[in-house]
C-alpha cells in the first residue's frame, strides 16, 4: 500500500465507525433514569448507615423503610423498562440488583429479623 493511500484508509475506517454509531437505535431514556435513581438511593443509604448511631431506633427504622419502599418502586419500574439491545444494563438489573439484595435490602432484612426476635 502506498503512503498516499494510508490516510485515505484511516479516513474511511473513521467514517465507517461514525456511520455505524449514527445508525444505532437511540438509547431508551428509562435505562439511564433507572440507573440514576439507583445511584441516588445508594447514596442515601450510605448516608443513613453512617448516621444510624446518632438516630433514635424508630426514626432510623422509618428511614430505612422509606428507602426500602422507594427501592421496591424502582424495581417495579425496571420490570416495565425496555432495555432493547442494552445487555449491559439488562444484566445489571436482572442478574444483579433484582437478584441479590443491596445495602437497603440487607439492612431492611436485618431490622426485620431483629424485630422478629424481640
Amino acid at each position: 500500500m502506498s503512503h498516499k493511500l494510508i490516510p485515505l484508509a484511516v479516513f474511511l475506517a473513521g467514517m465507517t465507525c461514525l456511520f455505524a454509531t449514527a445508525c444505532q437505535n437511540p438509547a431508551n431514556p428509562c435505562v439511564q433514569a433507572l440507573l440514576d435513581r439507583d445511584r441516588a438511593l445508594a447514596a442515601q443509604a450510605d448516608s443513613l448507615l453512617q448516621k444510624r448511631r446518632e438516630m433514635p431506633p424508630e426514626t432510623y427504622r422509618d428511614a430505612v423503610q422509606h428507602l426500602h419502599t422507594e427501592e421496591q418502586r424502582l424495581f417495579a419500574e425496571v420490570e416495565n423498562c425496555d432495555f432493547g439491545k442494552d445487555l449491559s444494563a439488562y444484566n445489571y438489573w436482572y442478574r444483579g440488583r433484582l437478584k441479590f439484595p443491596g445495602k437497603i435490602g440487607r439492612e431492611w432484612q436485618r431490622l426485620e429479623l431483629e424485630s422478629a426476635q424481640k
